[in-house]
């Protein structure tokens, strides 16, 4: 089902990203057809903005605190980077012991926006990247207890979502929506866990701060 989900949401990311394209070059007339133009790529404004997720990272939910910054190409299409870093203190029973993860990812940020103009309208992000896991033995309540790590994997992340955005000013944009974190590559020596158990559905508020 989660594959399913991730192969509607990148198919639609795709085909509205080159509408836009198609329709500049037929106005234009062009006789050779190509995927990207100067004429057509046209840096229209900037953005930054803090973001936060609260999902399931292994069996407890935690929350998540990072951001993005990036251009905006033609109006509707942002690209840039992001990252996040799970901020919460995430505990799992195993084997009669009671670990704690750690996470946290980065890369690629793309977005395309729907109806931009409209006050409220939609957008469908796309984070690409890698990141990592690493387990522990929690022995104490302390958050910043020295804990000893028992694991870790490198882990490559594509996360495809579907966000409500407001223009609450000129400046200002807020977004909420949901999005699945799609985990691959893991390679855990101790901790039997899979990526299927690491990916999960997420929730996602954000900001933006920009020229839009």
């Amino acid at each position: 089902m989660k594959k399913i989900f991730t192969i509607l949401l990148l198919a639609l990311f795709v085909q509205v990203s080159f509408a836009q394209e198609e329709e500049t070059k037929e106005k234009r007339g062009s006789n050779i057809n190509t995927i990207f133009s100067e004429e057509s790529l046209k840096f229209t404004g900037g953005f930054i903005g803090p973001e936060f997720k609260v999902s399931d990272t292994y069996d407890d939910y935690g929350l998540l605190i990072g951001g993005r910054i990036g251009a905006i190409i033609n109006d509707n299409f942002l690209i840039g980077l992001g990252g996040y870093g799970l901020t919460t203190k995430s505990t799992f029973p195993m084997d009669n012991n009671t670990y704690r993860i750690s996470m946290g990812y980065g890369g690629l940020a793309m977005e395309y926006t729907l109806f931009r103009k409209k006050a409220i309208h939609f957008s469908i992000p796309v984070i690409v990247g890698a990141g990592g896991y690493s387990f522990y033995e929690d022995d104490s309540n302390d958050f910043w207890n020295s804990y000893n790590e028992i694991d870790n994997s490198a882990a490559f992340i594509v996360e495809p979502g579907v966000n409500i955005e407001l223009n609450l000013v000129r400046f200002i944009r807020f977004s909420t929506g949901v999005s699945y974190r799609l985990v691959y590559g893991t390679n855990f020596d101790v901790v039997d866990i899979t990526n299927d158990e690491l990916s999960d559905l997420t929730f996602n508020a954000s900001l933006k701060f920009g020229l839009f």
